[in-house]
């Protein structure tokens, strides 16, 4: 190389170190440039380009710069920058086989290669790479680390609350906030909920400290306020929640997978009201891009409340699309199959709707189905053919369906079956009591004694404290039988319980019109039948309470009160009636001349007699006889008219 091109590289080389320097990396890109002009295989200008696109976020451009064939050579050894790159334009999978075909792992790409198992959910073997990174590595990233492995651990819990999981010390709000997180996936939401709480204060003091504002604390703080509402909203506390989510979207925050979640929440809280509003949620929790964000977890739900939702806006064809979306992308095949079915049950097509369920093996959604159809017969026949025949509740179902049929020998005869079932299981014996107590009453129904007495057998095994299952048995087994002598004694004698008796109140004809009327005759038989001397004196008599009297607000105590106050007006006696509207009124046009001008004119009629006697106006005398009075009056007379 001549003196001239040396010199020039060295000038090049200072510039590209000022600028990387000062974080100037447009310029240091140039600086770059130039370098490589002057000397092609210079493999630090190279990595010094590859290192300023990363930082101006054309990781598209340092991926084509480094997977050119003709700078194999310079990216060799660059396997974490390509990897970065792959990571940050979401291949995850190019980007770890990137890294697992670098010769050695180093500590920058074991953190990247944790980054790409999270992203990729492999949680188990993301956790144990986080470990093997926190035990072996010691620098000013270790609360990071440990935040990123509280993260796993959280997810972890979502795939198995029952796991054994470690703890983490709780002094960064982020690892408080996965901490609460990791109690909510286990369904402990009381205890996540003060946690998740004091992550949200500590989040706001750190933001503030550190020089942000209230309106950055609250937005950095939203994420923990949604998880929050969650908590609420698996409690039942609905409403709480929706006003926690209303006001994390009120502030508008920029994260959308933050925005999708807490809309997705409250499409649920609206269930099948307010659609519109559902709608527009929905549109929110469903934007492009979100696919790179949000887990296949979180992904797979929201689709599925789209598919409910679009029940509720009634359209079958989105709703199957969604379905099926479900289940190519998310292999949730049961669960599109289900809603799927009660999207064709809403639009009548039933048939379709079973043939649906059955393909999926969904047993007793389609029993449900045929419930619906009232065909009680072919739920029996399913039932009697599924894995679920023996199930406690299964089981009560198809008692229930027979006897409604009046079908007691097979009601008795599936009975039977359940006993040989459950014949050798110990376990579950405590557990079939119910079942046991059904299974008597239905073998006594179809006459068949010797299994009602095997039933009663086991429940009293089943219950072997239970005084009244082994009344039972001894009473199935036959008062002549030995064995039911035996079981007798360990029954309470017939004194103990005779003083509990009441044989006035059994002998009562009136126990049948109600428990208060039985009280009432009772009390009254007690009143009649004579005491001993001086019971009496220890009776307390009963003082009844005098309740205080209400006054109206404006009531006037000093005057005494109206005696017709309860009448209705128009039965007072200072009522009057309206006057009546004149009918003779003068009509026509003005200065007309009628017979009711002379009429009303006073100058043209003559004094009558009774006019000019009348020296003062007559007072009419009326009677002093009350309204009340009047209206007893009536009264009386409409009972006199209604004999006969």
């Amino acid at each position: 190389m001549s003196a001239n091109k040396e010199n020039n590289l060295v000038q090049a080389y200072i510039e590209l170190n000022k600028f990387c320097q000062s974080g100037e990396y447009e310029r240091a890109l140039k600086a770059a440039g130039k370098v490589l002009q002057i000397a092609p295989n210079e493999q630090k200008a190279f990595h010094c380009k590859v290192i300023c696109f990363i930082q101006l976020h054309n990781f598209k451009e340092a991926l084509s710069v480094l997977s050119n064939p003709k700078n194999a050579a310079l990216a060799a050894d660059l396997h974490f920058e390509k990897a970065y790159s792959q990571y940050r334009l979401n291949n995850s999978k190019e980007a770890l086989e990137t890294v697992d075909s670098a010769t050695e792992l180093t500590p920058a790409l074991k953190e990247l290669r944790a980054q790409i198992l999270y992203r990729l959910e492999q949680y188990q073997d993301c956790y144990n790479l986080y470990r093997d990174i926190v035990k072996n590595t010691t620098d000013d990233y270790e609360d990071e680390r440990k935040a990123n492995m509280s993260a796993v651990v959280a997810n972890l819990a979502a795939l198995n609350p029952s796991a054994d999981l470690p703890t983490f010390e709780e002094n960064t709000y982020e690892l408080s906030y996965n901490a609460g997180t990791t109690l909510a996936m286990r369904g402990k939401y009381n205890e996540a909920l003060p946690v998740l709480k004091k992550a949200e204060q500590a989040c706001s003091e750190s933001v503030i400290e550190d020089g942000g504002t209230e309106e950055e604390a609250k937005e950095e703080a939203a994420i923990i306020r949604v998880q929050q509402g969650y908590c609420q909203q698996q409690m039942g506390k609905e409403k709480e929640a929706g006003i926690l989510y209303h006001n994390v979207l009120k502030d508008r925050p920029s994260d959308q997978a933050l925005i999708a979640i807490a809309s997705n929440n409250l499409v649920v809280i609206n269930r099948d009201t307010n659609v519109f509003d559902s709608r527009k949620r929905m549109k929110a929790a469903t934007q492009d891009g979100l696919e790179h964000k949000l887990n296949s977890r979180q992904r797979a739900t929201i689709a599925y409340n789209q598919a409910v939702l679009a029940i509720y806006s009634n359209q079958p064809d989105f709703c199957k699309q969604c379905c099926v979306k479900l289940s190519r992308e998310f292999n949730q095949e049961k669960k599109a199959a289900l809603v799927e079915a009660s999207s064709l049950v809403k639009d009548g097509k039933r048939s379709q709707a079973l043939a649906l369920l059955l393909k999926q093996d969904l047993t007793l959604a389609a029993a449900q189905v045929l419930l619906a159809q009232g065909d009680r017969k072919a739920v029996v026949k399913l039932l009697e053919e599924s894995e679920y025949k023996y199930r406690p509740g299964i089981i009560g179902l198809l008692c229930t369906l027979l006897t409604a049929d009046n079908e007691y020998e097979k009601a008795s005869k599936l009975f039977s079956d359940v006993y040989e079932h459950y014949k050798n299981d110990i376990d579950n014996q405590a557990s079939l009591r119910s079942v046991w107590r059904a299974a008597a009453e239905a073998h006594a129904r179809a006459g068949r004694g010797a299994e009602a007495t095997l039933a009663h057998e086991a429940l009293a095994r089943a219950a072997p404290h239970d005084r009244r299952s082994l009344a039972r048995l001894v009473k199935a087994l036959g008062a002549h039988s030995p064995r039911a002598r035996e079981l007798a004694a360990g029954l309470p004698p017939i004194s103990q319980l005779e003083g509990k008796i009441d044989v006035d109140a059994l002998e009562s004809s009136k126990w049948m019109m109600g428990a208060k009327v039985v009280k009432k005759t009772v009390q009254s038989k007690q009143e009649q039948s004579p005491g001993t001397p001086g019971s009496e004196l220890g009776q307390k008599t009963k003082t009844r309470r005098k309740r205080k009297t209400k006054l109206p607000p404006n009531a006037d105590l000093s005057k005494p009160p109206d005696p017709e106050r309860w009448l209705p007006k128009y039965e007072r006696t200072a009522y009057r009636k309206r006057r009546g509207i004149r009918r003779d009124v003068i009509k026509g046009s003005q200065g007309m001349t009628t017979n009711a001008v002379d009429q009303y004119d006073m100058s043209k009629q003559t004094p009558s007699a009774a006019a000019t006697t009348a020296k003062s106006p007559r007072v009419e005398v009326k009677s002093a006889e009350s309204a009340w009075q009047r209206k007893q009056q009536q009264k009386k007379k409409g009972k006199a008219k209604g004999k006969w």
